[in-house]
């Protein structure tokens, strides 16, 4: 539905959580904005799925803090920098919110994340995968919960030069995402003794990639790397599979409810990279399925993942430090460990980058699949200390990189 003015952006009453105990009623909430893509191509990958994620985290804490309420807020920024950041400083500035979640598009949360540096605001960082969120643009109030564009292209790219494809073509979003992911491929595959032959750009929420999908095809290359993600994959692939050269592709990044989307007869012997599956371990088995209870049993994405995990780090920060003061919280986010149990080996970098174990999974056949949540089988743990740039080698200004 189209959206006439800021407030009625703002005031969705559904996607407003107010957590509250009775001794804390009286008090100012501590509000937690979610800036997220929650009706447009990159909603199933975040969403509201994104907003009940920190919502549930905030209901795990107790609900309350240092004697306030805890509020989630949840505003769609529909993919736009310009109406994130004016999102963003009506939370501030008429909510009175101290930490934004950020997610969807790489380039809204690029800006948002931008003004809350400047105002001092903690961000969290759970659906923008470019590496600029911990390099070039990080914030000293920030931390990028998800991979980026490196980590997804190292993980991937090593293991099909290896494997004998050695020659890559790159399909990729015209926008800083797929043209950061593209790049990363590329080099990976370089260091990996592999060659990339060409590259050719389709706009973001392309509907016809026949002309992409027939260059690529007439490159010759080994492998089509996608450098794309949602709903281009979905139709990049499905495409491609009408030219015949679905074999010939590799994807660097691939949601969980993009897989769904394709179905497995499909998306079936794919592999990818993630720092998050909902069934690799007892913590997220079963955490996933109280999310899962409460949204109608669609399966949680990596972001989603995030979204919890950070909420919950960043009120464990808050109660550590005694006050929600972004400086202080993000001194207590890097002290304290990671407890959601998500996933392997976690910790936070100087830059504000979340390092983890990663996941190289496979896609399974209809056969191999007990149940419609049942989708991948994982192949490897990759050391995410082998994946993740240093702080000292990322670009941040923070940390001399």
């Amino acid at each position: 539905m189209p959206r006439s003015s800021w407030t009625r952006r703002l005031a969705v009453a559904s996607l407003l959580a107010t957590l509250s105990t009775a001794a804390a009623g009286a008090e100012t909430p501590l509000r937690i904005g979610v800036i997220e893509d929650l009706s447009g191509m990159y909603s199933g990958n975040g969403g509201p799925n994104m907003v009940l994620a920190a919502t549930m985290a905030a209901e795990d804490f107790g609900g309350s803090i240092l004697g306030r309420p805890i509020e989630i807020i949840g505003v769609d920024h529909q993919n736009k920098p310009d109406i994130g950041a004016g999102l963003a400083r009506q939370l501030v500035d008429q909510k009175g919110v101290t930490a934004l979640v950020l997610g969807g598009a790489s380039s809204v949360g690029l800006a948002v994340q931008a003004y809350a540096k400047d105002r001092k605001i903690t961000t969290m960082v759970t659906g923008g995968y470019a590496s600029q969120f911990s390099g070039p643009g990080c914030s000293p109030y920030g931390t990028q919960w998800v991979p980026s564009t490196g980590e997804f292209a190292k993980a991937v790219a090593a293991t099909v030069v290896q494997g004998g494809g050695k020659s890559w073509y790159f399909i990729t979003a015209d926008y800083v995402f797929g043209q950061g992911l593209a790049a990363e491929a590329g080099k990976a595959v370089k260091a990996a003794g592999g060659t990339v032959v060409g590259e050719i750009r389709h706009p973001l929420g392309a509907t016809d990639l026949s002309s992409q999908l027939i260059q690529a095809q007439s490159s010759g290359a080994d492998v089509i790397g996608l450098a794309n993600a949602g709903p281009d994959l979905v139709n990049t692939i499905k495409q491609a599979r009408e030219f015949g050269i679905s074999s010939k592709l590799v994807a660097m990044l691939v949601f969980t409810n993009n897989t769904v989307a394709l179905g497995l007869d499909a998306a079936q012997g794919i592999r990818f990279a993630l720092n998050f599956y909902w069934d690799a371990n007892d913590a997220s088995r079963a955490w996933a399925q109280r999310l899962m209870a409460r949204n109608g049993n669609v399966v949680p994405t990596m972001g989603h993942a995030a979204a919890y995990a950070s909420t919950l780090h960043y009120l464990q920060a808050v109660q550590k430090a005694g006050t929600d003061d972004a400086a202080a919280v993000a001194k207590a986010m890097k002290e304290l460990p990671i407890t959601d149990g998500f996933y392997g080996n976690p910790h936070i970098l100087a830059n504000g980058r979340v390092v983890s174990d990663m996941m190289l999974v496979e896609v399974k056949s209809p056969k191999e699949s007990k149940s419609k949540a049942d989708l991948y089988k994982i192949v490897e743990t990759i050391p995410g200390d082998s994946l993740f740039t240093p702080a000292d080698k990322s670009g941040c200004p923070l940390t001399g990189g």
